[in-house]
């Protein structure tokens, strides 16, 4: 599929986060100007260089004001918002970063004649409504169309690459402690009418993505209007897969202990109270559903060529 975008300015917001990166990396292939927003003037350096020189811009915004954003994106002809958070805190909470921004981008965008409007949500918001993360996420997606029906609404199930926060998370966790966590409840098995046994091995189905492939989809489908995609990568694997995969790539055994989701909740109720807290309860809610798609891998597949599973990127970056 061809794609031009030369002359064009694109907006991302969040786009000095993770994925960002590489969707710069994606976009200034092509003679555009890409304007970066994000509240974080740390990671701005990390970013700044990746395009030709004066390529990337750099647009810092303290306050998420409709004013201030339709500032930011006068002019422009596509904006791109991929901000969203995995945990709240004091500054942060889920109902103003997934629900009500979107909206504020979306009418801002609606008002300042944007042509492409594009949102990166995730896969399973809208069957997961326990969740304070996936109830924020799949109203942010509610606001966003209401207020610009012919946006493009992105899905994609847990995103690894170099710089993630999950593979990342249980490899570091590897490093100090001799056993790993399998959270999930066990499936009963009934061998015979009186002898039950509790099988620990299924557990949650994950179908992570690579970053790359990713950012090479939403470039791919930058000029598509009133699309609704949910991605996923090409294997479907166990939260117990992953972890073996892990440690296969860094050559090392650790136990693996299974933790029912009680369990799960009361590590969370303590992990809560830490800055950066590795697990969460609202966390372990989502873990209680499957991240799969059975369309997610034929969308993405239809405008990324060779999809890169997890085996295969991984040994790239865990070590």
């Amino acid at each position: 599929m061809s794609i031009s975008l030369d002359g064009k300015k694109i907006v991302i917001f969040g786009g000095s986060g993770f994925i960002g990166k590489y969707l710069i990396s994606k976009f200034s292939q092509f003679s555009c100007t890409i304007k970066i927003v994000s509240r974080n003037t740390k990671k701005f350096k990390n970013v700044k260089f990746l395009g030709n020189l004066g390529q990337v811009e750099i647009g810092k915004l303290n306050n998420f004001s409709e004013k201030n954003i339709s500032e930011i994106i006068n002019g422009s002809d596509i904006v791109i918002n991929l901000i969203g958070i995995l945990y709240e805190n004091k500054l942060q909470k889920f109902d103003f970063v997934h629900s009500q921004l979107p909206g504020i981008i979306a009418r801002s965008s609606k008002n300042q004649g944007v042509g492409n409007l594009i949102h990166l949500s995730a896969l399973g918001v809208e069957s997961n409504l326990e969740s304070n993360y996936a109830k924020s996420k799949f109203q942010g997606e509610k606001n966003l169309k209401f207020e610009y029906p012919d946006a493009t609404i992105i899905r994609p199930s847990v995103v690894f690459g170099k710089e993630d926060n999950f593979v990342n998370l249980f490899s570091t966790i590897s490093n100090f402690s001799p056993f790993l966590p399998i959270i999930g409840d066990p499936k009963i098995i009934f061998k015979n009418k009186f002898f039950p046994i509790l099988n620990f091995s299924e557990g949650t189905l994950f179908q992570p993505i690579y970053v790359g492939d990713l950012a090479e989809f939403i470039l791919k489908t930058v000029n598509l209007k009133s699309k609704t995609f949910n991605l996923a990568g090409p294997n479907i694997l166990t939260f117990k897969e992953i972890i073996k995969i892990i440690l296969k790539y860094k050559k090392i055994k650790r136990l693996l202990i299974p933790v029912p989701f009680f369990a799960a909740n009361l590590l969370a109720f303590f992990m809560e109270k830490f800055p950066q807290p590795p697990l969460t309860k609202d966390q372990v809610l989502l873990l209680k559903k499957d991240n799969v798609s059975k369309k997610g891998y034929f969308n993405l597949s239809k405008y990324v060529r060779n999809p890169k599973s997890l085996e295969v990127i991984i040994p790239t970056y865990i070590t």
